[in-house]
């Protein structure tokens, strides 16, 4: 699993036109290497980006905003005007305005005093984009080192069904006829969103590499594709699938359409375990009480399983709230969670993708153990197997022992972050988790305790930086 390049565009507020153009984007670039934002004005992006479109009016753009487009320009990334919107304000002495569509016409002409690292090369201006100029686009991103010819078209793959025990899957079969998947010939069909896949019984007890891991009835049943839009889309968003029961697993090979926290997306190619697991909780059970837990919870699982499956300790940690990291900071995972209340019952779904044996240079549990060919089943297996016991221990116990196991595999332990609160910064030292899940953290210099939830805040942990979106 790994996070694609970001391709961010500018336009102010106006989802309208950012969807335009990001449809266009796509278009040309296809959706496996490369994921397209609009850029927000309150998050940290010139790191991950390796092109910035611009397709907004000068005067809707804040002095913030403008200022991290001049730096990111200077700094030598690429940026892309549309309709030259920006030419007056990029970082330019001189430029000239391309009177057709040749690519060596759309570059700025400007001395290195104004251009910085980028010598001019990494900024183009483009007339806007209309069919009769889409080759003009594809021969700009061509020149930003972006490929327009990974269009091949993806092809889905049957969801195959596995258990012990064939009354099991029998009975699993005849509720998925009664609710509404379609008999197709010899397989049964259900529809997600404008896919039809087929849902097909696997070999009893084939599939030994996970099921060996798990539990006897954790989950009910796995489902196993090699080639799937994304493995919580596929639980979460199918209730044909989950209702009749109380736990479901589905493992991927590839996923194409991977999503991550908030509006975050993942490429998942060959070498990578995609894992989501659905199950349910009584309403009335302590974690029931504790959700936000719940996500902690699949991470330190995770790291566990690799420890017990590798044998050897890579030393992977949790970046907070839902990251999986070798120690000295470099992403190999993560963890997401959905989840509903109906009744005296909640839904969860978590997914949780990991890059096993991912090819170079991508860095993989493979390279950083030296361990080549780990099953990808036998990991979901034995997260599995984790979190069954983290939710009963956590039933018992109450989150207090949790967070004490849950800090020894974090990596932010007393760390010292800078807390931006509105106008006001200030630096503070990270203490714990508190009783409600959320991140503990205190002012070195007043002694406050602030709480910073997961879903209220922008982060850049890795850079020791908190930025508090209300009031704390």
């Amino acid at each position: 699993m790994s996070k694609p390049m970001n391709i961010l565009v500018y336009c102010s507020k106006n989802p309208s036109k950012f969807e335009r153009i990001s449809k266009t984007l796509r278009s040309a670039i296809g959706q496996s290497s490369y994921t397209v934002y609009q850029l927000e004005e309150t998050e940290p992006w010139t790191k991950y980006c390796c092109l910035c479109v611009i397709a907004t009016f000068p005067n809707d753009v804040s002095h913030r905003t403008l200022t991290q487009i001049r730096q990111f320009a200077r700094s030598g990334g690429n940026v892309l005007s549309i309709g030259g919107y920006f030419s007056s304000l990029l970082p330019l002495s001189s430029y000239q305005e391309p009177p057709g569509p040749c690519l060596d016409e759309l570059c700025f002409e400007a001395g290195q005093d104004s251009l910085g690292q980028g010598n001019g090369r990494n900024i183009l201006l483009i007339p806007p984009v209309t069919e009769n100029t889409q080759t003009t686009l594809e021969k700009a991103l061509n020149h930003f080192g972006i490929s327009c010819n990974d269009l091949n078209a993806v092809v889905y793959t049957p969801l195959r069904v596995y258990g012990r025990s064939s009354q099991v899957l029998n009975w699993y079969f005849d509720q998925l006829k009664s609710s509404g998947c379609i008999q197709k010939e010899e397989n049964l069909v259900f529809s997600l969103s404008d896919l039809d896949l087929p849902v097909v019984k696997g070999e009893l007890n084939s599939n030994s590499e996970f099921l060996s891991h798990t539990g006897p009835d954790f989950p009910q049943l796995f489902i196993h594709s090699e080639t799937v839009t994304s493995t919580q889309d596929i639980l979460w968003n199918s209730p044909v699938l989950t209702t009749p029961l109380t736990s479901l697993g589905v493992l991927a090979d590839v996923q194409v359409s991977g999503r991550g926290r908030g509006k975050n997306q993942w490429i998942s190619p060959k070498g990578s375990m995609c894992y989501s697991l659905y199950f349910t909780l009584p309403s009335a059970c302590t974690l029931s009480g504790k959700l936000p837990f719940v996500q902690y919870l699949v991470a330190l699982s995770t790291v566990n399983a690799i420890d017990k499956l590798l044998k050897k300790n890579v030393n992977i940690r949790i970046k907070w709230p839902n990251d999986i990291y070798t120690a000295d900071g470099v992403k190999i995972g993560g963890v997401l969670v959905n989840c509903s209340s109906q009744g005296s019952e909640i839904s969860l779904c978590v997914g949780v993708g990991i890059n096993v044996n991912n090819a170079s240079p991508t860095l993989s549990l493979s390279s950083l153990s030296g361990v080549t060919g780990i099953s990808t089943a036998a990991l979901a297996g034995t997260i599995t197997s984790g979190i069954a016991e983290e939710i009963s221990q956590f039933n018992t116990h109450g989150h207090g022992q949790f967070v004490a196991r849950f800090r020894e595999r974090w990596l932010h332990q007393d760390k010292i972050v800078s807390v931006c609160v509105g106008s006001v910064n200030c630096t503070a030292r990270i203490t714990s988790i508190d009783d409600n899940g959320y991140l503990s953290v205190v002012d070195v210099n007043s002694g406050k305790v602030f709480s910073v939830q997961p879903d209220g805040n922008s982060f850049d942990m890795m850079e020791n930086l908190i930025a508090v979106k209300s009031s704390v």
